[in-house]
């Protein structure tokens, strides 16, 4: 649960600066509304500086209340991705199905890892095909985007268990970061997989202390799914992308033979959403920004 509320809070905190955006051009969108720009503040304020614990059921209520009082601001957008989130952490999938469904009613576009949140909501609610649609404009989302910044080449194949898609980056790595990802994408319902390569500058570190050497360079290759992360080995300067996609393909197809799933948990325990997603589906920080607008 600390992992679940530690991950909501922040993104709660990246939600409400959209929040803080919105008021401002809310003042010309609504101009003398019966649910007025104090109110919308009111709100902003509850989220970004909470009187209590800014626990799940504290976001959904806030959030709740918001909209069942403004439910024609703009800024009911944010509040029902809020309210879904946090009915995701409290292990209410109906409840954050529908809100995630009300905030796109109300136009708001869903990033990436908000899709996927409400594709691991719909999985438990028994909505199989939306799931995989929901799963599905996620992934299209992210490469959409790498594409449209120009951060990597990209290309897919396709198999009858899934399809596996290649991201190489083409960003400068002026920091240490991710240089290759592939990511599996289930044909029927699951939830996806990555290999990636990245710089591994604390294990250098760790290395280096243990043989009473100087730190080197270290590149590794790790495999993420939903529910765990594991590191494949070093990647020496001898192995080239190509062959560490032969590789990646081979072990990805044996991932999609057995994808993982989300089953409903016990009353009150966060729905097992999809962690570290954000390293599954990397954006290098220097485009971040630019996919975000």
């Amino acid at each position: 649960m600390t992992q679940a509320r530690f991950a909501l809070k922040i993104g709660s905190a990246i939600i409400a600066s959209g929040v803080c955006a919105l008021i401002g051009f809310a003042q010309y969108a609504h101009g003398e509304a019966p649910c007025g720009l104090s109110d919308a503040g009111r709100f902003h304020e509850a989220v970004t500086r909470p009187v209590e614990e800014a626990s799940p059921a504290y976001l959904l209520r806030t959030s709740e209340t918001f909209i069942d009082h403004c439910p024609d601001r703009l800024e009911i957008r944010e509040a029902h991705l809020i309210a879904a989130r946090a009915a995701l952490d409290l292990g209410k999938a109906d409840r954050a199905a529908a809100h995630y469904d009300a905030a796109l009613r109300a136009g708001a576009r869903l990033r990436p890892s908000q899709r996927m949140d409400q594709s691991v909501t719909l999985m438990v609610t028994g909505e199989a095909a939306r799931a995989r649609e929901a799963r599905n404009i996620a992934v299209s989302d992210w490469l959409s985007g790498l594409d449209a910044a120009g951060a990597a080449r990209l290309s897919a194949r396709k198999f009858a268990s899934g399809t596996i898609y290649s991201v190489r980056y083409t960003t400068p790595l002026r920091r240490p970061g991710v240089t290759a990802l592939w990511l599996a994408v289930p044909a029927g319902d699951g939830l996806p997989g990555a290999i990636l390569i990245r710089n591994a500058p604390q294990q250098a570190a760790w290395r280096a202390i243990r043989r009473g050497s100087r730190a080197k360079p270290l590149t590794v290759a790790e495999q993420l799914s939903c529910r765990q992360s594991t590191r494949l080995g070093d990647v020496t300067d001898t192995l080239t992308l190509d062959e560490l996609e032969r590789g990646a393909v081979g072990d990805l197809l044996t991932y999609l033979k057995q994808p993982d799933h989300v089953e409903e948990t016990p009353k009150g325990e966060p729905l097992a959403a999809c962690l570290g997603l954000s390293r599954m589906l990397h954006v290098p920080a220097a485009t971040e920004t630019a996919m975000l607008r």
